[in-house]
């Protein structure tokens, strides 16, 4: 009798806990049908008005948009830049559990945001960088989400906007750099295993032929794919910025070390005859398919939640009433100042 009054007395102070439990999760704030619809009606006019603004924002900037579309298709260092508008527009979706918890509300200092673009696109054309040019131009869409949404939406999207960043075909001034840590690697490589060769900077001299390591082979093809692909996990994995800015260090300094690798061992390879006449870029494809899988396998240890407490962003109790006419005036000056700066352009006989 006493062990089961005992048992009796934990089964009812565990009762007593999980009713304590499901008391403090309905107490914590919910979001109604009726905010949720208020919510909506909110974001119609800003989405809308974003929408327009970035069609147009192409058709004026096309000149730009167009030099870097053409960089992808000739450029197998940048291809992954038609991956990168579908790949943002997953991740800002994949927030949406977040971001609708905001008010759309416009905010002027996305006006700032854009003038700045636009002036920094005008002196790219002005100064002939190219990349200075490609850079504004992606920065307008940040900038237009700031000008129509509010502060509070660009901020929870600031990880997923700033993968826009890969679009742009940049990173060929670093080539040289990456040579020289190539070299460097193989040249330590081919020491440890005491074969002998003839250094030529970034040239191997071995008794069984002779090994470049051009700009192609220096791996930036490696880094700027892997970055990407591990952003857009940081992304979805980790909510500490902390955290995601230390992964991203360890991809870029594994693949920096994963394209040495690849060098060495085809060079290796080939001097003892055991890769002789292989295809070098089926290689690199196998070491690239071996080095990410195992990067996302060891980030995912430390995988965080990216579903915030509800008490982290509460519902606004309503609109406020101009929200939908601040949304036109906005979208109207966005425009206006995005098509000052090709206007100059025009005028000062600079390109789009």
């Amino acid at each position: 009798m006493v062990l089961m009054r005992i048992r009796q007395d934990k089964y009812s102070a565990r009762c007593r806990k999980v009713s304590q439990m499901n008391t403090k999760t309905d107490s914590a704030p919910r979001i109604a049908g009726s905010d949720i619809q208020a919510l909506q009606g909110g974001w119609r006019p800003s989405g809308l008005g974003f929408l327009i603004t970035v069609l147009c924002v192409i058709g004026l900037y096309w000149g730009t948009i167009g030099r870097m579309v053409e960089m992808w298709a000739n450029s197998r260092t940048f291809a992954h830049g038609f991956l990168i508008l579908p790949a943002t527009a997953y991740l800002i979706w994949s927030y949406r559990d977040v971001w609708i918890r905001h008010e759309a509300y416009p905010s002027v200092w996305g006006l700032s945001a854009l003038s700045i673009a636009a002036c920094a696109w005008l002196i790219g054309g002005t100064t002939k960088v190219i990349w200075l040019q490609e850079i504004a131009v992606v920065a307008m869409a940040p900038g237009l989400m700031l000008a129509l949404f509010g502060k509070d939406v660009s901020k929870t999207l600031s990880w997923p906007l700033g993968f826009l960043i890969f679009m742009v075909p940049v990173g060929t001034a670093i080539e040289p750099w990456l040579q020289d840590f190539t070299t460097w690697f193989v040249r330590v490589g081919l020491d440890l295993v005491a074969i002998p060769y003839l250094p030529e900077r970034h040239r191997f001299i071995l008794t069984t032929g002779t090994w470049n390591v051009d700009p192609d082979c220096a791996g930036l093809r490696y880094l700027l794919p892997g970055l990407a692909l591990g952003y857009a996990f940081v992304t979805l994995m980790y909510r500490r910025s902390n955290r995601r800015l230390l992964f991203l260090a360890v991809c870029a300094v594994v693949l920096l070390v994963a394209n040495g690798i690849r060098a060495y061992t085809i060079i290796l390879g080939d001097h003892f005859g055991i890769a002789d006449g292989a295809d070098h870029r089926v290689f690199s494809y196998a070491v690239y398919g071996l080095t990410m899988p195992l990067l996302l396998w060891f980030g995912l240890r430390w995988q965080e939640t990216m579903q915030p407490s509800i008490s982290e962003h509460l519902v606004a109790a309503s609109v406020r009433e101009d929200a939908t006419t601040k949304a036109i005036v906005m979208s109207i000056a966005a425009l206006v100042i995005l098509a000052v700066a090709p206007a100059l352009g025009w005028l000062g006989g600079i390109g789009p």
